[in-house]
């Protein structure tokens, strides 16, 4: 087996979750020459990159466009791995109107569906995700983020003898301030110039202006804003949520950061944080309503020793469990337990078996093919894959969107997206039997004469002739 197996990455884009959950480790990896790694945006990934690859991973890819990477990975018995930390099926139209409208369009959300059921890892970071993701995958793993401790290093600023509060936000349009903000005015009117406040990322109309607030404009590369922020040497951070399902799938990036950069955290009180902060030694947990997020914030400004406290123990946790380090290792042994089995990656040609024929549908809406479990020689079919195609070529339906149905009399149901206007065309059924494990033979393929066609316009399947 060689060495340095070689893994590819397809992103959509370059935002920070793909950055920091996917490409950093496996970059850092690569330079330490333990993988052979190449990264493609999806938009100009190539069916030869997925060729070229041991190991196929997507982060939060959902465009059906590229479906045909999926497709390509799953025909040729990669292992595929799908990152994930947000929870597309639930975002509310209500406070975010345009990604909600763009996530959950149905073709997004079933090519989503369709990474998580053929992938031979599901990654995500909240044990909500976990829950929702397991709907379409048995084999879903329960994660943490990493975080690159080399950004922190600079020296901060001189201590201010003011309580300097932040609130630190990606989101240019932000409404998660809303669940601190009463509590937070509540706050600067008791203390005044004892306290400042600095919204960073968004700007609350409800907050410009206002004496002790700064609001400073969003930096929108990561590690540029992490090194600015932990300069400012900030004493208390603010990480408001919203107690709903699509914001309890989140990650807890606020708590690696702030821990990270020794500020204590004031977190609303949702699994989200509660799964990973000691309430009291390293955050304050609060419910979001204006008295206890007032209650929790003032409980760090007049306690000084516990603030030091919450900094010191949280940096120590986030250290401990979350350094870039260790997300590193958790990758190798993924990609080596993944890789023990592969076919793909033991020998030269992965073990599989084509069949090809050409058949004629004679009814509108062709929609599967039903074909016996097992040969009249008792062997059995296997793990198999359909792709259907034109007579000259053009794939019509990939085989990672085809669902299989095993039935109580023995037979297999491979069901597609109907093909509407199927009425007297040829089409050539692609058959494939591939091998999952080292253990398993490949499997039986039958002859056209034992496939019978499926049809949505027809009550009554028939059997389709061979041409």
């Amino acid at each position: 087996m060689r060495s340095a197996p070689n893994v590819l990455a397809i992103v959509p884009s370059l935002i920070a979750s793909c950055q920091i959950n996917v490409l950093k480790p496996l970059k850092v990896l690569a330079s330490q020459g333990r993988i052979r790694f190449r990264w493609k945006l999806e938009a100009r990934a190539s069916l030869s990159d997925v060729h070229w690859a041991d190991v196929v991973i997507f982060c939060r890819n959902t465009e059906p466009a590229y479906g045909h990477l999926l497709n390509e990975a799953v025909c040729t018995s990669k292992p595929i791995v799908y990152d994930l930390d947000d929870n597309f099926w639930d975002i509310p139209y209500d406070t975010d109107p345009e990604i909600a409208r763009y996530h959950r369009l149905p073709p997004r959300l079933h090519q989503l569906e369709q990474y998580l059921s053929l992938s031979t890892l599901v990654r995500v970071y909240s044990p909500v995700l976990g829950e929702r993701v397991s709907e379409f995958s048995q084999k879903v793993k329960l994660l943490k983020a990493g975080f690159d401790f080399s950004l922190v290093t600079r020296r901060r600023l001189r201590a201010s003898e003011k309580v300097r509060i932040v609130y630190a936000t990606s989101r240019v349009v932000d409404d998660q301030y809303y669940e601190f903000l009463e509590g937070m005015i509540q706050v600067l009117d008791k203390y005044q110039d004892q306290v400042s406040l600095t919204i960073w990322g968004c700007q609350p109309s409800e907050l410009a202006g206002r004496r002790g607030v700064e609001l400073m404009p969003l930096l929108p590369y990561y590690e540029r804003f992490l090194r600015e922020f932990y300069i400012q040497g900030f004493d208390i951070g603010l990480a408001p949520l919203p107690n709903t399902l699509f914001h309890r799938s989140k990650n807890n990036t606020k708590f690696r950061d702030y821990g990270a950069c020794r500020v204590a955290g004031v977190y609303s009180d949702v699994d989200v944080y509660s799964s990973c902060i000691r309430d009291g030694q390293t955050g304050i947990l609060v419910q979001n309503t204006p008295q206890s997020w007032a209650h929790g914030i003032s409980r760090l400004i007049e306690d000084k020793a516990l603030t030091e406290r919450i900094k010191n123990d949280a940096y120590e946790q986030v250290y401990n469990e979350y350094r870039q380090e260790l997300i590193e290792e958790e990758w190798m042994a993924e990609i080596n337990e993944m890789l023990t089995g592969s076919i793909g990656y033991a020998a030269a040609n992965p073990f599989r078996a084509v069949e090809e024929m050409r058949l004629r549908s004679d009814f509108p809406g062709l929609c599967g093919i039903r074909i016996p479990g097992q040969s009249p020689d008792g062997e059995k079919v296997g793990h198999i894959l359909l792709e259907i195609l034109t007579p000259t070529g053009d794939v019509l339906r990939h085989a990672s969107s085809a669902k299989r149905i095993d039935e109580r009399e023995g037979d297999i149901v491979v069901s597609f997206e109907p093909i509407a206007n199927s009425e007297k065309q040829e089409f050539v059924f692609r058959l494939i039997s591939t091998q999952e494990t080292n253990a398993e033979e490949v499997g039986w393929l039958p002859p056209s004469g034992l496939i019978e066609m499926l049809y949505t316009s027809r009550s009554k399947s028939l059997v389709g002739a061979a041409s």
